[in-house]
């Protein structure tokens, strides 16, 4: 899904930001741990944290804790009675405790690093320590830890993480006085859309609005730009023979091909089978895919292998305008993901 990790390595550059997570829920909250909303100045946010009266006092909370110049947390406690939970389209109550983080640009770097790493297909975490001071933390760095005074604390939040499952995220551990947060991201389901052309473009915008993250690439920086391409992450290569190189395909990727031509589809084609993506597909005829095919077992191609690439791509909707097509592309993608 679209990573709030590229909504907030977007905006801190610039200014602060608050990050708001959901920490534990019970009952009929709307969002479960781990989801999040990125709260900037000017009202803008992204992401969520449910929506409705719980959304509206976070993003109220938040706009008062985004002045400073120092990264600070904050814990907000939301208990939601019946009463409160049906204004909140609910059926019954539940409570919600969500975690405000001051994000300062002087972290820019941290996200940034997050990212790419992410987007690699490597899952990353992140640690962040506060000194609890009221109801607002603190954070301090790696060197004030180092003091004396923390060496208890640090040792048991050291236990504590030991002790945690494996992969649970998001954690919070209170060892006065030191407040521990550490949350690790995971790589979202990702459309890789070989080619840049007009078909792309749709496609591209439909995987987007479906909650995937995008990435475009072609040798052609007239067609993929960010002026074309404003929600993916476009890259322009030099070649299409070596697209691993440019690109980490993991197993939660969607590979759809649609190059300018059936040479260049071949040469993706031929890359990507060799990855563990969950989807490939390649756009074409049935006789241009079997005089393909065909060429690709003479080079040593499997059969096995061939068999995971969907073309003509999509589901047979009928649809022949490249929106349409997009359609059925995103369609048949959304059908594998759901099948697992």
């Amino acid at each position: 899904m679209h990573s709030i990790l590229t909504d907030i390595t977007k905006k801190l550059s610039a200014h602060n930001c608050v990050l708001a997570t959901v920490i534990s829920s019970t009952g009929s909250t709307p969002r479960s741990s781990g989801a999040h909303m990125l709260i900037c100045p000017q009202g803008e946010f992204y992401g969520t944290v449910g929506g409705g009266l719980i959304e509206a006092k976070v993003q109220e909370t938040a706009a008062e804790f985004l002045a400073g110049n120092t990264g600070a947390a904050a814990l907000h406690f939301y208990e939601l009675d019946n009463t409160k939970a049906g204004a909140l389209g609910m059926s019954c109550g539940g409570a919600l405790t969500v975690l405000l983080e001051r994000l300062i640009p002087e972290y820019h770097a941290e996200f940034v690093q997050l990212e790419n790493d992410v987007r690699k297909g490597n899952a990353s975490s992140r640690e962040a320590y506060y000194l609890q001071s009221g109801e607002t933390w603190n954070r301090i760095d790696a060197e004030t830890l180092a003091d004396a005074e923390y060496t208890n604390a640090m040792q048991s939040i050291s236990t504590a993480k030991g002790a945690a499952a494996s992969g649970a995220s998001p954690l919070l551990f209170n060892e006065q006085p030191l407040q521990y947060f550490s949350e690790t991201y995971h790589p979202s389901a990702t459309v890789i859309i070989a080619g840049a052309g007009h078909v792309a473009k749709p496609t591209a915008e439909v995987a987007h609005l479906a909650g995937f993250s995008v990435t475009v690439l072609d040798d052609r920086n007239d067609f993929a730009n960010a002026e074309r391409f404003p929600n993916a992450h476009v890259l322009v290569v030099d070649s299409l023979e070596d697209v691993l190189s440019e690109i980490t395909v993991h197993k939660d990727c969607y590979i759809v091909i649609v190059t300018r031509g059936h040479e260049h589809d071949k040469t993706v084609l031929q890359q990507m089978l060799t990855t563990p993506a969950k989807y490939i597909g390649m756009i074409g005829s049935k006789s241009k895919r079997d005089g393909l095919y065909q060429r690709l077992r003479e080079e040593g191609v499997t059969d096995e292998a061939i068999a995971r690439c969907h073309c003509p791509i999509g589901l047979p909707l009928g649809g022949r305008t490249p929106e349409e097509i997009a359609v059925s592309i995103m369609a048949e993608i959304i059908q594998t993901k759901a099948q697992g």
